[in-house]
């Protein structure tokens, strides 16, 4: 029998070294790297890789690194995750030579064993590679497993909504909750988008769901306070004017200081990149022991501004491709706040809740796997200071579309699904 040995052709303890000391003198690259380094990238260094993945866990200082760090860390990443690859692909090899001089093994077994180690290779290379051709026969587990999974959360919990649930029921029954993938919510100014979003986000860690939020718009401070203001149903500016209720202010923030633990939120830059907020999704969900993490950019047109193309339009079109990527690297849902086209739907008044409106945009209304609107309703009243405003679903691959009547108070900051005056009686 004729003895082969390649995997450890494939190995780089270099590279290794280098990314170790880039990740031990920044933590940070740990989550930003995370999701590109599967299990076995670090063969050589396996036992450093350990302790230092151990001290990242206890929140400990790593020791001292004792080589140059790398240069670029995302290419060794890649490279390793890459070897790693190859070195599956090397023992599938040589498992398989080993079987075929196997004189006592008939070809039939051998062929079987080349289609049950090529499933188990291709999976676990699935993992870590993109853009590779799938067989859908080959996915038809996955699928069922899904299924399973689904079944077995609706009977746990008893509610069929299997996204992360928004807190409006009307708009989890057409949406079937934020599932992964990108959502976009557009409007004109002044219609609440950023107060949805964050009443999204208290709701989601309110059901042990991490939150990931980059506001470009608001300070973190200020969206923090708008959340205690909402909660204490006092307005932002009745604070700012030295005119608030403290007692009211401190019972609202002690109630949300166990949903706010599970809420990071990043100040959005012109030099942010989207790889630095999947890193940060990868340690809030990590922390938080959970599947799914939800992300929130706020808005959309402010984040594309650095993609480098001329016009806006690209910018954003260039942007939405790299969120969608992110939601389905995390398998999560983001959620992108847009601004809407100045010549259409009425903008300045509510806006109107047409895709056309999304034009000076790109091709957002394309990448976007639901696009919501808020726009003030046409055929309902309110008493001010609170609003009518109707949430239209006009796309969803999910499921169908339709418009949930909200009742909006934009002085304490809080939407509330409108009550029918039958189901009132």
């Amino acid at each position: 029998m004729r003895t082969y040995s390649l995997e450890s052709e494939f190995l780089d303890r270099g590279v290794e070294q280098r990314l170790l000391a880039a990740i031990a003198g920044d933590l940070n690259l740990y989550w930003q790297l995370q999701d590109l380094l599967p299990e076995g990238s670090f063969c050589v260094e396996s036992a450093a890789w350990a302790e230092l993945r151990d001290a990242v866990g206890a929140g400990t200082t790593p020791a001292e690194p004792q080589v140059e760090p790398s240069t670029d860390p995302r290419a060794d990443a890649v490279r390793l995750a890459d070897l790693y690859q190859r070195r599956l692909l090397a023992g599938l090899q040589e498992r398989l030579a080993e079987a075929l001089f196997d004189e006592t093994r008939p070809a039939a077994a051998v062929v079987a064993l080349l289609e049950e180690e090529a499933a188990s290779v291709r999976c676990r290379v699935r993992e870590t590679a993109s853009g590779l051709s799938l067989s859908g026969c080959g996915l038809l587990e996955d699928a069922l497993a899904l299924a399973r999974q689904r079944l077995a959360r609706r009977k746990a919990t008893g509610k069929p909504c299997s996204g992360i649930p928004t807190g409006l029921g009307r708009l989890d029954q057409i949406l079937n909750g934020f599932n992964e993938g990108l959502h976009v919510l557009a409007a004109g100014p002044g219609v609440g988008k950023t107060t949805i979003c964050t009443q999204w986000a208290l709701h989601a860690a309110a059901c042990q769901v991490p939150v990931v939020y980059v506001t470009y718009e608001n300070s973190p401070q200020s969206l923090v306070l708008k959340m205690v203001c909402s909660r204490a149903g006092l307005s932002p500016s009745q604070v700012e004017r030295g005119f608030a209720d403290l007692t009211l202010l401190e019972e609202a923030a002690a109630g949300l200081r166990e949903p706010l633990s599970l809420v990071s939120l990043m100040e959005g830059t012109s030099q942010m990149t989207v790889s630095q907020v999947r890193g940060k999704a990868l340690q809030a969900r990590d922390h938080a022991g959970s599947e799914q993490v939800l992300i929130v950019f706020d808005y959309l047109q402010r984040a594309a501004h650095g993609k480098g193309y001329e016009q806006l339009r690209h910018n954003v079109s260039a942007m939405a491709g790299e969120l969608r990527e992110m939601a389905s690297r995390l398998q999560s849902p983001v959620i992108a706040i847009s601004s809407q086209n100045r010549s259409v739907g009425d903008y300045g008044r509510g806006g109107s809740a047409q895709l056309d409106s999304l034009k000076e945009s790109g091709d957002l209304e394309y990448a976007a796997d639901s696009v919501l609107f808020l726009t003030q309703a046409r055929e309902r009243t309110a008493t001010e200071p609170a609003r009518a405003i109707d949430l239209v679903v006009v796309k969803n691959r999910f499921g169908g579309t339709g418009t949930v009547p909200l009742i909006f108070r934009p002085d304490t900051g809080v939407f509330r699904e409108e009550v029918p005056l039958t189901s009132a009686r």
